[in-house]
């Protein structure tokens, strides 16, 4: 495929035949929450690539130094990005580790979850989306 042709496969607007299908995330929903705009969507998508393994790192790196504040507010955002990318299981996953953090719970289960299905996710996106250049 050319580059003008990969181009507008990347912005091209959602319909029934060409609907963007990634495993545990509710695509249609999130493309509405950025106005239908699909080529942003997918740059959010591409970012979260790099950026989501980061932040589970961190929130570990913060939990194993005993920085709970930092681990709730690095979490909490964590929380709203696969929220605004209609990211359903990492979501719940982030929005349970946030809760444990909070409540002084054990955090060793929901930060394993966050780091593997983080991991997941990002290869999923990647073969929904091809090669991505960062």
């Amino acid at each position: 495929m050319n580059t003008d042709a990969q181009a507008a496969a990347q912005t091209a607007p959602l319909s029934p035949s060409n609907a963007l299908a990634i495993r545990g995330i509710n695509t249609t929903q999130a493309i509405a929450r950025f106005s239908g705009d699909e080529g942003r969507y997918r740059y959010w998508l591409t970012e979260f690539i790099s950026h989501g393994p980061a932040a589970a790192t961190q929130i570990r790196q913060a939990i194993d130094n005993g920085s709970r504040d930092t681990a709730i507010k690095l979490t909490h955002a964590l929380k709203g990005r696969t929220g605004m990318l209609g990211m359903t299981e990492l979501h719940s996953i982030a929005q349970s580790l946030e809760q444990c953090l909070k409540n002084s719970e054990p955090t060793l289960i929901w930060i394993d979850e966050l780091q593997s299905t983080t991991q997941e996710m990002c290869e999923d996106i990647s073969s929904a989306l091809g090669p991505v250049e960062v």
